[in-house]
């Protein structure tokens, strides 16, 4: 017998299915977040994008700057400073995307 979502148990379903496929990845080692409602992977060059650095500058682009820093509370100076200065690797990338866009590191 075939039952009918309703859209909120539907938004619901399609939540769970991709926290699942997201800590799958991690399980994996691979590192991913949203962007919106897409599952987007980090860290290499076989994923969406190939750090989180990567994948926070893009996220400016498609959002603009004012709105990122208003989702994050960032410092505008500061953040166009560190974008042009600060490794691709270090934690700051990482956490902006761990808190702000429901990211997950993979285990490695």
């Amino acid at each position: 017998m075939i039952e009918i979502m309703t859209p909120a148990q539907a938004a619901t379903y399609r939540e769970q299915k991709l926290k699942k496929e997201q800590r799958s990845y991690a399980e994996q080692g691979i590192s991913s977040a949203f962007e919106g409602w897409n599952l987007v992977t980090i860290g290499d060059s076989d994923c969406d994008y190939l750090n989180f650095k990567h994948f926070v500058t893009t996220q400016i682009f498609r959002m603009g700057i004012d709105h990122y820093i208003s989702l994050t509370g960032w410092d505008k100076q500061e953040l166009i400073e560190d974008l042009s200065t600060v490794d691709q690797y270090d934690d700051i990338w990482k956490d902006d995307v761990l808190d702000f866009f429901d990211g997950l590191e993979g285990n490695y």
